[in-house]
């Protein structure tokens, strides 16, 4: 990653601190006011063409939390910064279609809000895991014994780690430290793979009648 470079949500943009970038920005722009115009239509086709994406990984997610039967109160949370999120995006699309050349195609600000929006699907999805594993604890306590209940404690743990994890990305905005969002969505997964680990071995080592 360069200097200067942050990324979240598998979106990039770079700051190049320290650089003057008129003189690059006045090649990148196009020789002339046809060039220009012509490469400000292919902008605005790409940035639309990404944020109808991301709409379709926000619709995704929702389906997901839908079939996992997550409690109310965080369904109904997703449900809000999806429904919210979507609403955004087509304003930010209207906005992208009225630009001219005079105009910068996106601000610093709406670069990180739609960051900010892209970790919304992986934080809803990381918190149907969460649930679906509980569940799993919750069927295998009720359903066998064994002595040692240390491994499905640990699962436990490990699983509400997990879901405040997703919690916190669900709720980043604007002022939000991405790249610190970016290892976190890690760990919070890595922490959904040890729980589910711990459960396996848990049934591995339960004796069968």
């Amino acid at each position: 990653m360069q200097e200067g470079e942050k990324i979240a949500g598998r979106m990039s943009y770079r700051t190049l601190n320290g650089i003057d970038t008129t003189i690059i920005m006045e090649y990148m722009e196009g020789s002339n006011e046809n060039s220009s115009n012509e490469i400000l239509e292919k902008n605005k086709d790409y940035y639309i063409a990404s944020a109808n994406k991301t709409i379709a990984w926000l619709k995704l997610a929702k389906k997901r939390v839908e079939h996992a039967h997550i409690e109310d109160n965080c369904a109904e949370l997703i449900d809000d910064k999806i429904s919210n999120s979507i609403k955004w995006l087509n304003r930010l699309k209207d906005n992208i279609i009225s630009v001219n050349n005079k105009s910068k195609l996106l601000e610093l600000r709406q670069y990180k809000k739609w960051h900010a929006v892209k970790l919304i699907p992986s934080a809803a999805e990381g918190i149907s895991i969460t649930s679906l594993i509980n569940r799993k604890i919750v069927y295998i306590s009720d359903t066998k014994e064994f002595p040692d209940k240390k491994l499905l404690e640990s699962a436990r743990i490990h699983t509400k780690k997990a879901k405040l994890i997703f919690l916190r990305l669900l709720n980043l905005s604007e002022q939000s430290n991405f790249k610190e969002a970016e290892r976190l969505r890690i760990e919070g997964y890595e922490e959904c793979v040890i729980a589910d680990k711990k459960i396996k071995k848990y049934i591995l080592n339960t004796p069968h009648t």
